[in-house]
């Protein structure tokens, strides 16, 4: 938690959930005390970093089967512009370029679509970070594969076979 980082520093610290209503917490809102405390918290978070700081954000969550957007942390208009690269809380770029309206990591281009399926249930495969696993299912959707594939380091996981890098064994 932020309070058991005090006098701790980390060349390089994440910061996950930066959404209003979770940093600040929804219920220090209409506490003006509360909303400093929240706001002291995240600067002790922040000045953990000595060479890197990363602010990560949901752009949903969800729960009880439902799924909703959220807002940037009201904090991060605190933080000087030139320091930032990303996005301003209104959803404009940070640094000059404009960014489409949701927050995404540089690329160097979309996959291309893959027309049909290439992994079959019970297809062997393997996985860089997980391994070998065992394809249980495959479908389209949105002119990628999602397959579902158990594997016996961590179980299931469902995969766009587009950014999964699969290599059939």
């Amino acid at each position: 938690t932020l309070h058991a980082a005090k006098g701790l520093e980390y060349s390089v610290v994440f910061i996950v959930g930066l959404d209003d209503g979770m940093i600040p917490h929804s219920r220090s809102f209409d506490e003006p005390e509360q909303m400093e405390e929240e706001r002291r918290l995240f600067y002790v978070g922040i000045t953990r970093a000595k060479d890197r700081l990363y602010l990560l954000r949901a752009i949903q969550r969800g729960g009880r089967g439902m799924a909703e957007e959220t807002y940037p942390s009201r904090f991060i208009d605190d933080i000087p512009s030139d320091l930032l690269v990303g996005k301003t809380r209104t959803g404009r770029s940070i640094r000059g370029a404009p960014l489409d309206t949701k927050w995404s990591l540089p690329s160097s281009g979309k996959p291309a679509p893959v027309s049909s399926a290439q992994y079959k249930a019970g297809t062997r495969i393997r996985h860089a970070m997980w391994g070998e696993g065992i394809v249980l299912d495959s479908r389209m959707q949105d002119g990628d594969e999602i397959v579902d594939v158990v594997f016996e380091s961590v179980g299931i996981k469902r995969l766009a076979a587009s950014l999964a890098n699969l290599q059939i064994i």
